[in-house]
């Protein structure tokens, strides 16, 4: 009889596994060498923690910087004993990345093509899960955007919006603060579904004081149980989520809503 040919799914998982176990040595001393970095070198302050709820939760954060000191500070440094599990494009995901499995170590791999993945995220966020009631996190604006953008926060995309009503779970704005000075882009080349690929970039981070701020959780509970459209998930994206978001940020740098690059139209 045939062998059963695992899914994709079920594949990753096995090659998720594996990274774990032989990787665990490696990524501890790797978190102490971040730790020591974070600790002396940026000085990170974080901030807001009585905001994240002690179930389950999603992080919705500006992104910002090269060298993704944003994912490292909020994976490992954030919560005193809870990890953060941050959303990663698949294609630097450890699964397929060399930069993902020496440099970030961690992370939910993300699609940015034929909708979310939702059983990479069942774990942390549906009851009953493995790693239920889990943390996980996403950047919706999707890029980092260079140096000169700085002040602005950019579109959100609606990947947010669909896993917060999924699950069902509150939605924590966060702000990410001075990461771009310390790790500033230059120039970049945008992609279709896709993060940007930075081209001039910082390759060592300056020593530039980092912030972290966790804002009042909030839910979408308006929206449970309906079935939406695109245009109406994103203007939930921009109007209601990402002004959360800007307010949080807004207390440590100037911050400007950049006009909305996706069709939008307000839930009747």
């Amino acid at each position: 009889m045939r062998e059963a040919v695992p899914s994709e799914f079920e594949a990753d998982l096995q090659k998720m596994a594996a990274y774990q176990a032989e990787f665990a040595r490696y990524n501890r001393r790797r978190k102490a060498v971040f730790r020591r970095l974070f600790q002396c070198y940026h000085r990170l302050e974080v901030s807001g923690l009585e905001n994240i709820p002690d179930g389950a939760a999603l992080i919705a954060a500006n992104h910002g910087g090269s060298l993704d000191l944003d994912i490292l500070a909020l994976s490992d440094f954030c919560h005193p004993h809870r990890p953060i599990h941050v959303l990663i494009t698949v294609n630097w995901h450890y699964l397929n990345s060399a930069w993902g499995r020496y440099w970030v170590g961690g992370g939910i791999p993300l699609w940015t093509r034929g909708g979310i993945r939702y059983e990479y995220l069942d774990p942390y966020l549906q009851a009953g899960g493995s790693q239920f009631p889990g943390l996980a996190a996403i950047f919706p604006e999707g890029n980092s955007g260079t140096f000169q953008q700085r002040h602005l926060l950019r579109t959100f995309y609606s990947g947010v919006v669909r896993i917060a009503l999924r699950y069902q779970v509150p939605i924590v704005p966060a702000a990410t603060v001075g990461f771009q000075k310390a790790c500033p882009i230059f120039l970049e080349i945008e992609r279709d579904h896709a993060p940007s690929d930075p081209v001039i970039a910082s390759l060592i981070p300056f020593p530039c004081k980092l912030k972290v701020e966790f804002g009042p959780a909030f839910r979408l509970e308006k929206y449970y149980g309906r079935s939406l459209t695109r245009a109406e998930e994103n203007w939930i994206a921009n109007q209601i989520v990402r002004p959360r978001v800007a307010e949080v940020l807004a207390r440590h740098a100037r911050t400007v809503l950049a006009d909305a690059k996706v069709e939008m139209k307000g839930p009747a």
